[in-house]
C-alpha cells in the first residue's frame, strides 16, 4: 500500500513539473510590467486592477501584482505606479489632426482675456521672424473679453505693420486679420461677401473691419503660403505625438483632403502612425469623386486608418455669429 502511495506521489510531482514547464514555455514574456497602480479595466465585474503585463504593444495580463510578475523575463522593464491611476486610451470624437500639428507652431491664443493680450503675443512673435513672414494663431474668444464685440484690425495693424497676421477664432469659424494680410489678399470695401460667409465691415464706408466669418475666412486664408509636403508630414507626426501625450489613441478626423489622407497612409505603411484615425473626407467634388471610386476602407494598416465617412458643413457657429437663428443675436441685431 505504501509503495503504491509513493508511486502515486512521484507521478503527481512529475505531472505538476511537466505542467509548469509547459506553461512556462507557452507564456509570452512581457516587455513591460506595471505594478502597484489603480488600473481602470472598463469591466463592471472587476473595475480595478493592480498591475498589467504588456508585450509587443498588446496587453497580456491585467490583475494582481503577483500575477503580472509571472510574465517577467530577463529584459522586462518594470514600473511601480505608486498608486497612480491608469485608464484605457481615449478617443477624441471630433478632431483635426493636421490642424493640431500646425497649431503647435502658431501663436496660442487660448485663454487670452483681452484684445491687448492678443496683440502682445503677436508682437512678441513678430520680433522672432523676418518681416513679411505670415504670423498665424488660434484660440481668441471675444466673449472672454471685457468688451465682447468683435475686434477691429486697427490696433493690431499699428502694432504689427510689417507681417501679415491671420488669427483664427477658438471655434475655427472666424478669423481676425491685419491690414498687411488684407493687402496681400486684395481684400477691400469692394470685395463681396462669399456664399456662406460674411466680411465684418465698418459702419461708414463699408471697408473690412478685419474679422471674417465662415467662408469669408478663405478670402485671406488662400493667400497664406501652403505647407510643403515635408512640412505637412512633420506637422502630422507632431500632432500624433501631442495626441498620444494627452492619452489619445484615436481620433475622428473631420474634413480631410486627399493629399493629407495620402500622407496618413504613407506614415501608417512605414509604421509611424501611432494612432487610430476614423477619417471624414472633406466634401469637395474632387475628393468625393476619388473616394467614391475607391470605396469605403476599414481598419487599414493594422487598424490605423478608416476612410468611410464625409464631413458636410451646413451652418456656422454661435460664438462667431455665423449660425442661422430664427431671431437676431441679442448682442448683434444686424
Amino acid at each position: 500500500m505504501s509503495t503504491n502511495r509513493n508511486r502515486t506521489g512521484i507521478a503527481a510531482a512529475f505531472l505538476v513539473l511537466a505542467t509548469s514547464t509547459s506553461l512556462a514555455q507557452d507564456r509570452q514574456v512581457a516587455d513591460l510590467i506595471v505594478t502597484n497602480g489603480r488600473i481602470y479595466t472598463v469591466d463592471d465585474s472587476r473595475p480595478l486592477a493592480q498591475a498589467m503585463a504588456i508585450a509587443a504593444g498588446k496587453i497580456l495580463f491585467v490583475g494582481s501584482d503577483r500575477g503580472a510578475r509571472v510574465f517577467a523575463g530577463p529584459n522586462t522593464r518594470t514600473t511601480d505606479l505608486a498608486g497612480r491611476t491608469v485608464i484605457p486610451g481615449m478617443v477624441d470624437a471630433h478632431a483635426h489632426l493636421l490642424g493640431l500639428g500646425v497649431a503647435l507652431q502658431t501663436v496660442d491664443l487660448v485663454g487670452t482675456k483681452s484684445y491687448a493680450e492678443i496683440i502682445t503675443k503677436v508682437t512678441a512673435r513678430a520680433r522672432e521672424v523676418p518681416a513679411g513672414t505670415w504670423i498665424t494663431g488660434r484660440g481668441w474668444d471675444q466673449n472672454d473679453w471685457p468688451d465682447t464685440r468683435f475686434p477691429s484690425h486697427e490696433a493690431l495693424s499699428r502694432a504689427v505693420p510689417n507681417h501679415p497676421v491671420y488669427l483664427t477664432r477658438v471655434d475655427g469659424h472666424a478669423a481676425l486679420v491685419n491690414a498687411k494680410a488684407m493687402d496681400a489678399a486684395a481684400l477691400t470695401a469692394a470685395t463681396q461677401d462669399p456664399s456662406g460667409g460674411r466680411i465684418e465691415r465698418r459702419t461708414v464706408g463699408g471697408s473690412p473691419s478685419g474679422v471674417l466669418v465662415d467662408r469669408a475666412m478663405g478670402l485671406v486664408g488662400r493667400a497664406i503660403p501652403s505647407l510643403t509636403r515635408e512640412q505637412t508630414r512633420a506637422a502630422v507626426l507632431a500632432g500624433i505625438q501631442e495626441a498620444n501625450r494627452w492619452g489619445l489613441i484615436g481620433v475622428h478626423d473631420a474634413g480631410v483632403g486627399q493629399s493629407t489622407i495620402d500622407l496618413y497612409e504613407e506614415l501608417a505603411r512605414e509604421g509611424l502612425y501611432n494612432l487610430r484615425n476614423y477619417v471624414m473626407i472633406s466634401s469637395d467634388d474632387s475628393t468625393l469623386a476619388h473616394y467614391f471610386r475607391r470605396g469605403p476602407q476599414s481598419a487599414l494598416y493594422d487598424g490605423r486608418v478608416w476612410i468611410r465617412s464625409i464631413k458636410i458643413s451646413a451652418d456656422g457657429a454661435l460664438g462667431s455669429r455665423g449660425a442661422a437663428l430664427l431671431a437676431p443675436y441679442s448682442d448683434e441685431p444686424s
